[in-house]
């Protein structure tokens, strides 16, 4: 296997396995959209959101998710995704940095890596081939 193919296969994974991470994530707005409004009225200082917006902002962001797993615009959605993230993230500094050994803190840490690994693939975004952008990059090779 070459370098070049062994490089999109390992982003391939790192995009899949975020994606199945934040889809998780995502999915809690229609599960339990009362943990979403706990948190932006208790962390962001945000009263006037409802289950209601938990809905809508689960919507989008699986949408969103869904994008970025196909690797459609990555540019775009891998940027989104990345900077979707990155709101909970920092939004959890306090926690991760004075109660990260009290549970359930301790797990705000495995968003973390996936910050990490979400900025590591949207900066190798065009190595990144099995996607649907890279398919219609080489559909267009072939013609």
């Amino acid at each position: 296997m070459t370098q070049t193919r062994k490089l999109s296969v390992a982003l391939f994974i790192i995009r899949v396995s975020a994606a199945a991470f934040l889809g998780v994530w995502a999915s809690l707005k229609f599960y339990r959209p009362e943990w979403m409004v706990n948190v932006f009225r208790n962390v962001y200082k945000l009263d006037f959101i409802t289950q209601d917006y938990a809905m809508a902002i689960g919507t989008v962001q699986m949408l969103i998710v869904f994008l970025f797993l196909i690797g459609f615009q990555r540019t775009i959605f891998y940027g989104l995704t990345a900077l979707m993230h990155s709101a909970g993230v920092i939004g959890s500094i306090p926690s991760l940095l004075f109660k990260f050994t009290i549970y359930p803190s301790n797990l705000l840490w495995s968003a973390v890596p996936t910050l990490g690994a979400l900025i590591a693939l949207f900066i190798l975004r065009e190595h990144d081939q099995f996607t649907i952008d890279g398919w219609r990059k080489n559909q267009k090779k072939t013609l």
